[in-house]
């Protein structure tokens, strides 16, 4: 017997909040980027664009496939795989370039680049981790979980947007980029318990958005310890001098 409640239509339109996911991330990104985007750096730009182009993508395979147009979704779903290891190895770059820019200081060590440096370097890992499930799910037939997997890629680069959401729309709350990046994390805690809520109510609950909550609630946790050991800023160091 069938215990699932129907979902309403407002959240079985996907490409809808990949399409927001995406309007926040650019909007978040014009001042610093987009629109001084001659005068960042390249490897900057490469990682930007490819993170803005990935989120694009997920929005037109969502598309894709609420119209039925399977045989483009996978064309479409192969050859953004070339995004995705852009994106990623750009991103590995701009962290080890991060590293040792100024922050706060502990012993001579930059806590906030540190911080980053451990947010940054899970959200890869776990960005990798998902796509991959994400296309083992598809090859299964398991659309939902496909899904939800894919939703969890674009969401994990939504971190950095809404940090440059609250410094540029709330600079009185969240001045500087330490406070952001706890702001933001929280706002993804509270949106990935909506969406476990959601899941719970329609009875159609899954692994993904609950392993999501549990990575940003072990993060706001853990940030602030792991930046202030010694064993973790030497590794952090080693990375940047790589």
């Amino acid at each position: 017997m069938n215990t699932t409640r129907a979902l309403p239509i407002w959240v079985q339109h996907w490409w809808v909040w990949f399409a927001a996911i995406f309007g926040i991330s650019f909007v978040s990104f014009w001042p610093s980027f987009f629109s001084a985007i001659v005068n960042v750096e390249t490897h900057l730009v490469i990682h930007g664009v490819s993170a803005i182009a990935w989120m694009l993508l997920t929005i037109i395979q969502a598309g894709l496939i609420k119209s039925g147009c399977r045989k483009y979704h996978r064309i479409v779903g192969y050859s953004s795989i070339l995004f995705a290891a852009v994106l990623v190895v750009s991103g590995l770059y701009v962290v080890q370039t991060m590293i040792l820019k100024n922050g706060g200081m502990v012993d001579g060590i930059p806590t906030t680049a540190i911080k980053f440096f451990y947010i940054d370097m899970t959200a890869l890992m776990l960005f990798c981790v998902f796509l991959g499930l994400a296309i083992k799910a598809a090859r299964r037939g398991d659309i939902a979980l496909h899904l939800r997997l894919m939703a969890c890629t674009a969401i994990l680069p939504l971190e950095a947007a809404l940090e440059r959401t609250f410094i540029y729309g709330t600079p009185s709350i969240v001045p500087n980029f330490n406070t952001a990046l706890y702001a933001s994390v929280i706002t993804l805690i509270v949106l990935c318990a909506v969406l476990v809520a959601l899941e719970w109510w329609y009875k159609r609950i899954r692994w993904p958005f609950l392993t999501m909550l549990a990575y940003y609630v072990v993060t706001l946790l853990t940030t602030d310890i792991l930046a202030r050991a010694q064993w973790f800023n030497a590794m952090a160091i080693s990375y940047a001098n790589l």
